[in-house]
């Protein structure tokens, strides 16, 4: 028996079984990350890119916030509008009903 067969056999099986699943799971995770990292520069690049737009458009800040501001409030009012909406809806749905139950 050669030296590297003695060594073989004499490898606790179990535990070269169990090392080879924590590398597994170790490269799967670092997969993970990678991953992750890619679109995390990605997200950045973008993120970045507004921002240059941003400074490079005419405009001021104080301007920008009254007018998101002035967007909010209008986003606001809308959603209120389409609630009542259906909310008269549900409720002509509900008469509807109501008639044609009654034929």
């Amino acid at each position: 028996m050669s030296e590297s067969e003695g060594r073989k056999s004499g490898l606790d099986t179990p535990k070269l079984d169990e090392l080879e699943r924590a590398v597994r799971r170790a490269l799967r995770q670092l997969e993970v990350w990678r991953e992750r990292a890619v679109a995390s520069e990605a997200e950045r690049r973008r993120l970045q890119e507004l921002v240059d737009r941003l400074d490079q458009e005419e405009g001021d800040p104080d301007d920008l916030v009254s007018e998101l501001k002035r967007l909010r409030s209008e986003n606001e009012k809308l959603r209120d509008r389409l609630m009542k909406g259906l909310e008269q809806a549900e409720e002509l749905a509900r008469e509807v009903e109501f008639l044609e139950d009654s034929r």
